[in-house]
């Protein structure tokens, strides 16, 4: 039993007193639709403006794909009924 106190018990070969050189904790990084990138705020502004336009992109296209499938009766209808609720709300939320 008096040999196994010498001996470290800790894996980074301190004996319990002091932490170990090494780090133990993984810096994590931001998940991006590339990969893992090294968290800095350049980095997570780059990676915010992406979000925003593939999300900008996301939304025109399918209003592109909605006016495509429908009549020219109710393409008529549909900007008349824009056309009202921006007068009514204001173009802040259009």
């Amino acid at each position: 039993m008096k040999n196994n106190i010498d001996q470290s018990v800790q894996s980074g070969g301190s004996d319990g007193e002091k932490m170990p050189e090494k780090p133990t904790l993984v810096k994590k990084g931001i998940r991006t639709y590339h990969g893992i990138v090294e968290d800095t705020p350049q980095n997570r502004e780059e990676n915010y403006n992406e979000i925003c336009h593939t999300e900008d992109r996301r939304i025109v296209n399918a209003a592109i794909a909605l006016r495509s499938r429908l009549s020219t009766k109710e393409r008529e209808e549909a900007q008349e009924w824009h056309r009202n609720f921006s007068a009514l709300v204001g173009e802040w939320m259009c």
